[in-house]
């Protein structure tokens, strides 16, 4: 059986930036050589196609081999890298099968495309079967930033001439939005009301947190953003043919806050900062996902920056919306954050953003800050870095809860993994996972149904127990110490 596979040089741009032309051809012949010897051991033939990809061809036998080492090759490079002081990481994405060459080729194109979108450093690895799932190795390290602002200017004006080719635009985020849901959610209507469009945010009034609350409430001062929402019934009464759906701040169909909406469209766009999971829209018209991002509110401020001229304010409610979710994605720029970071909230500030309404609707209630502490006093060491909180079967807890209960926990000295397990509504039990980089929670929770960053990730589980989804869980962690 013939397997495909490509190797692309994750930051090869980054890495010859400002080096002469000596250093980038010590720095070519580094690569050729690890890959050369790469490809010897393993009976592979390769060839190199431009300055960061090359192709290559294999026997299914020797990728099996290469699997059942879990692909110690992307090891290799980065301590080769790290001899060298070069921030220096490679992808791959292979197919194999009975299917023709073209075929494979074009699994193997989409699973390097994979690999990439999610930080790079790692192996996407999957059949050339449509049943088949992709299976994903290495991703040990924090994604490097592949985000341009030529890419953001790109995006923003496909953005514009999709809703320029529609009438109805409806914009949905995960169930139980947080803040960066809610956020680029207002974001995205926005934009689509300078395209003149009409523009509906999408909410199930059962699954609203209570700082979504709290936004909701300040919004009745808008009435004229107010009347957006709407509810999934009534985006499905409202949707026809020149209607599009844009999914913010999240890409798979099964956390949709409303399958039925979901399944009512042809044509969707997605704009998401999490690492990309197997599940995904079919051919969406637009995919805009950068896993460096703090926040989807990060990517939709920066699209707006693009679309705004100089005379036009984008409203009050829908900067301060766009910051609180930059500020609860990053942990108050504590975490995920870079310099665009730092500029997007400063344009969101000089837009009229509100820092101390910020606050109020990020804010915690006792009672919820009491079920934190409860949530806190439950954990144990699986190990002396890492901690487990599982919570009692019979309490029901929401998201936000959970997730502040990990970020605590995270904050104790000498913690750098924490999990809080919770029942959540409708009879699912939740993981809010933490890192500060030493531990890659985001593949933890994959292998558990889940997803998200590196350094914060989540999952839920149906049809369990707590004590159950625990015993998963610690058993995921020893396997990952092996």
């Amino acid at each position: 059986m013939a397997a495909i596979g490509l190797v692309s040089i994750d930051n090869y741009d980054d890495l010859i930036e400002k080096k002469d032309d000596k250093q980038v051809s010590y720095l070519n012949s580094l690569i050729t050589t690890l890959i050369s010897d790469w490809a010897s051991e393993n009976h592979v033939f390769y060839k190199r196609i431009n300055s960061e990809r090359f192709l290559f061809v294999a026997k299914y036998s020797d990728i099996e081999r290469m699997k059942e080492e879990k692909f110690q090759f992307l090891t290799r490079v980065r301590q080769v890298a790290e001899k060298n002081d070069l921030p220096l990481t490679i992808s791959m994405g292979i197919s194999y099968g009975e299917e023709s060459f073209e075929e494979i080729g074009e699994v193997a194109q989409n699973n390097l495309d994979i690999a990439l979108v999610r930080g790079g450093d790692q192996v996407v690895l999957k059949e050339a079967k449509e049943e088949a799932k992709p299976q994903f190795f290495g991703g040990n390290t924090d994604g490097t930033p592949k985000r341009t602002r030529v890419r953001s200017r790109a995006m923003s004006t496909a953005l514009r001439k999709i809703f320029a080719e529609n009438q109805r635009i409806f914009i949905m985020g995960h169930r139980y939005p947080d803040m960066d849901a809610l956020g680029s959610a207002f974001g995205v209507a926005y934009m689509a009301m300078m395209s003149d469009k009409e523009c509906y945010i999408i909410l199930n009034p059962k699954e609203i947190t209570a700082d979504i609350q709290r936004a909701l409430e300040e919004l009745k001062k808008y009435p004229e953003l107010e009347r957006f929402v709407i509810t999934g019934e009534e985006a499905v009464n409202l949707s026809n043919e020149e209607s599009v759906l844009v999914m913010v701040d999240y890409h798979k169909p099964s956390m949709s806050i409303s399958q039925a909406v979901y399944d009512e469209f042809d044509k969707i766009a997605v704009i998401d900062h999490h690492r990309r999971g197997d599940e995904f829209p079919d051919k969406p018209l637009l995919t805009y996902i950068e896993s460096s991002a703090s926040s989807a509110s990060e990517l939709v401020a920066e699209l707006i920056q693009y679309r705004a001229s100089r005379r036009s304010q984008v409203p009050k409610f829908i900067t301060t919306s766009l910051l609180a979710g930059i500020y609860v994605d990053t942990k108050n720029f504590t975490v995920r954050t870079t310099g665009r970071t730092f500029d997007i909230a400063g344009y969101l500030k000089n837009q009229g953003a509100d820092t101390s309404l910020v606050q109020y609707m990020l804010s915690t209630d006792l009672d919820s800050y009491l079920m934190i502490s409860e949530l806190v006093s439950r954990s144990q060491h699986f190990r002396e870095d890492i901690v487990i909180a599982a919570a009692d079967e019979d309490r029901v807890y929401d998201s936000v809860t959970v997730a502040k209960a990990a970020d605590t926990l995270l904050s104790i000295n000498g913690i750098h993994a924490a999990f809080v397990i919770t029942k959540q509504p409708g009879d699912l039990i939740g993981i809010s996972a933490r890192s500060t980089g030493k531990v890659n929670v985001q593949t933890l929770m994959e292998a558990l149904g889940g997803g998200g960053h590196f350094t914060n990730a989540a999952t839920q589980i149906k049809n369990s127990s707590i004590g159950d989804v625990e015993n998963q869980l610690r058993a995921e962690l020893t396997k990952n110490e092996q």
